[in-house]
Parts: C-alpha cells; sequence; structure tokens
C-alpha cells in the first residue's frame, strides 16, 4: 500500500490569475492560502519583487492612506504587522495588479501615472496600502516589457493598524472594478 507523502511546514502562497484579453496592458493576481493552517506570510514573496532575478528593481514606493500610523511607512513593519495579525480563517494574502508600460514613453512618466492612479484608487478611495515597483527588464538585458506591479495587501489600514479584509478587492469582481477605475483615469471607456 503506498502512503500519500504529507507536506511538512508551512503552507505557501497560492496565485490566481486574470487576464482581460481586451486589455493586455492590465493584468491581476490574487495570492491567497487554500488553508486555515500554518502558513508562510506575505512578506517575503512581497519583499522579493524589490529584487526580481537578483537585480534592484527600478523604482519602488509605498503609499498609505493618511490616517495610517506612522510606523506604517517603514515596509518591514507594516509586512512584519501584516503577517502577524492576520486571521488564521482569513485565506486572502494580497492582491497585485500589473500593469505594463508603453516602452516608447518615458519610464518616469508612466511611473507617476500609475502611481497618482493607485495613490487616488486603492489608497484614498479603498483605504489599502499600495506598494508600486517598477521593473525595467531592459536594464538587465531582458527583452520583457517595463511594467509596474501594485502590491495590495488584502486588509484595510486604519489610524489602529490593519482591521478589515478587503474581500470586495481580492475577488474578480473587485479586479473587474480596479480595471473600470484605471481605465477612467486614463480617459478610455470601458467596453
Amino acid at each position: 500500500m503506498t502512503q500519500k507523502k504529507s507536506k511538512s511546514g508551512p503552507e505557501e502562497l497560492s496565485c490566481f490569475y486574470l487576464d482581460w484579453p481586451g486589455h493586455p496592458q492590465f493584468r491581476y493576481m490574487r495570492w491567497y492560502w487554500k488553508t486555515d493552517g500554518a502558513r508562510i506570510g506575505i512578506a517575503a514573496p512581497v519583499l522579493a519583487k524589490l529584487n526580481p532575478s537578483g537585480h534592484q528593481a527600478a523604482r519602488h514606493d509605498l503609499l498609505l492612506p493618511s490616517s495610517a500610523p506612522g510606523e506604517y511607512a517603514d515596509l518591514s513593519y507594516l509586512l512584519e504587522r501584516y503577517d502577524a495579525t492576520q486571521p488564521v480563517i482569513e485565506r486572502n494574502g494580497y492582491a497585485q495588479f500589473n500593469i505594463i508600460l508603453d516602452a516608447d514613453r518615458p519610464l518616469h512618466a508612466d511611473w507617476e501615472l500609475v502611481r497618482a492612479w493607485a495613490l487616488s484608487y486603492f489608497v484614498r478611495e479603498l483605504q489599502l496600502a499600495a506598494v508600486l515597483v517598477l521593473h525595467a527588464p531592459f536594464l538587465a538585458g531582458s527583452a520583457n516589457e517595463p511594467h509596474v506591479h501594485i502590491l495590495v495587501p488584502a486588509r484595510r489600514l486604519t489610524a489602529n493598524g490593519f482591521g478589515l479584509h478587503a474581500r470586495d478587492t481580492c475577488s474578480d469582481a473587485g479586479a473587474a472594478e480596479a480595471l473600470a477605475s484605471w481605465l477612467a483615469f486614463n480617459g478610455v471607456e470601458a467596453v
């Protein structure tokens, strides 16, 4: 009789991808845990985006709601508190939105556009923290397109730290709402 080998150790995050064929420049991923048991937090995968494939990201920023406590402006602290206070019954880790940049435009111009939208939508409207990371693969000799990752921990950030879960953002409907907001921000009508 063969025994099923059990996986030991904390569970790693799983990923669900969602693309829109009509909008290939906008991608969504939901990072989540499948079980309620011991698990690895979001800090390591979020911080890994700052050094993709051993290269430093071209730029990064942490955006916070104005009511967030000052110590949360330190990314390591923010991620540590998120992981330490994440209830085991909640399975969403974070949402990731990738925006592919126009290779014919200056990186700083597209960076500022994406940053302004993330600040307006995720931070001010939804009261979420947002970590923005600019990857410019051509700087490392890669043919991949430049892009910005927007990493959004799945809990609202209040004056008292992390609070309610943002299940509305970490869902297919939330991804569609973010896409509609991005298109409207850019003056494009959603189809």
